[in-house]
């Protein structure tokens, strides 16, 4: 049985760590896995891992941010994270690290290659400021082999990469037997009650500037002159204080929408998911999001902006519409046409479930993990 360290720099729970937990956890009979990552907002991830009895570590690891403070410390203490993340990889003899999180996680993949270990570098991202490109670009000829969660993603990072490497697409996993339209599910029983009646249009996202939720605010906004019995939800992580936050609610209220609620995180969004007459993603950039992934698994329609690999599973006509990114006259065009033919929402749904299920489901990329480590491990 191989012993893989997945490492990732930021803990807080998010798709890089829902689709490790997943992973880790599915492979357990097949692989040995431990998750490093950082002790600050690594509660929820935590979490999710003892349900499955995934090993971990905690390190204080630094990040890149825009916090000053944070950023100092970044600068001054990565050179000793790193020796320490080699002395523990050598320690525990791992036979592979995997290093999650994007083109921005440094750290895992010098101290890979410092312990002597087999690297795998997994890229999640279509977007990245100019100068961790250059970073990225010098140290791609440090890992043995690369993951991309989407063919776009492949396509983005393939000029940066210096020499030729193993490369795996896998998207991100969803677990269409959890995930199930078919389960009874409890939860947010009082916040549900007070939607009926209602149109519910909603979407699973962390308050971030790729999100798009700019673009969702002005979608509602001209929904509503249109539908006078519609409710927005959007679930995830909001913090007030923020400038983004403070942005997006002075756009609402400049707008007058008063019918959108930021309900924040939950560990279980399937009685929600549940609950949702229509999936909407706005973002500006992705990869694979499971969001979606989990939605099209529950059997919602999709509608989305052509962002990442979406388009390959959400089948515009078919199971969902896909639109251009930023495109709010297209978004609200293609929500209008479905709430008022209820014949082809209840078929987008169907397809979209079978889609998740036939090609997303979590039994197939386990299958493309445990391929990847064998051919990395065996080079």
């Amino acid at each position: 049985m191989y012993r893989v360290v997945n490492i990732i720099e930021e803990a807080r729970l998010g798709g890089p760590q829902v689709r490790i937990a997943n992973v880790a956890c599915a492979l357990k009979n097949r692989v040995e896995t431990t998750v490093v990552m950082p002790v600050l907002n690594s509660e929820r991830f935590c979490n999710k891992l003892d349900e499955c009895g995934v090993t971990y570590k905690k390190f204080r690891l630094s990040r890149i941010t825009k916090d000053f403070r944070v950023a100092l410390r970044y600068i001054f203490f990565s050179v000793f994270e790193v020796i320490q993340l080699v002395r523990y990889f050598r320690k525990e003899q791992f036979d592979l690290v995997h290093v999650s999180g994007g083109a921005w996680q440094y750290k895992g993949v010098i101290a890979g290659k410092l312990s002597g270990r087999k690297v795998v570098w997994h890229l999640n991202d279509t977007s990245m400021p100019f100068i961790l490109r250059k970073v990225f670009s010098i140290l791609s000829v440090l890992p043995d082999a690369f993951i991309f969660a989407s063919e776009r993603t492949k396509e983005y990072y393939s000029s940066l990469i210096k020499k030729n490497k193993l490369e795996f697409v896998i998207p991100a996993p969803v677990d269409t037997d959890f995930f199930s339209p078919k389960l009874p599910i409890v939860g947010d029983d009082r916040l549900i009650a007070s939607w009926r009646n209602k149109i519910v249009v909603g979407t699973v996202s962390n308050l971030s500037p790729v999100k798009g939720l700019d673009v969702f605010v002005d979608v509602a906004s001209s929904l509503n002159k249109k539908f006078s019995n519609i409710q927005f939800v959007v679930v995830g992580l909001v913090d007030s204080k923020r400038s983004i936050y403070k942005t997006l609610m002075k756009k609402i209220k400049d707008l007058n929408v008063t019918n959108i609620s930021f309900i924040g995180q939950r560990d279980d969004v399937r009685a929600l998911l549940g609950r949702f007459d229509l999936y909407l993603s706005t973002s500006y950039t992705e990869s694979s999001p499971i969001s979606i992934w989990e939605a099209m698994s529950m059997g919602k329609t999709i509608v989305s902006t052509d962002v990442g690999d979406v388009a390959r599973y959400v089948i515009s006509g078919q199971s969902g519409e896909i639109l251009k990114i930023g495109d709010v006259d297209g978004l609200v065009n293609a929500i209008e046409n479905l709430l008022t033919n209820k014949k082809r929402m209840f078929e987008y749904a169907k397809r979209s479930r079978e889609i998740a299920v036939d090609k997303l489901d979590i039994s197939k990329c386990i299958d493309l993990h445990e391929h990847a480590y064998n051919k990395i491990l065996n080079s």
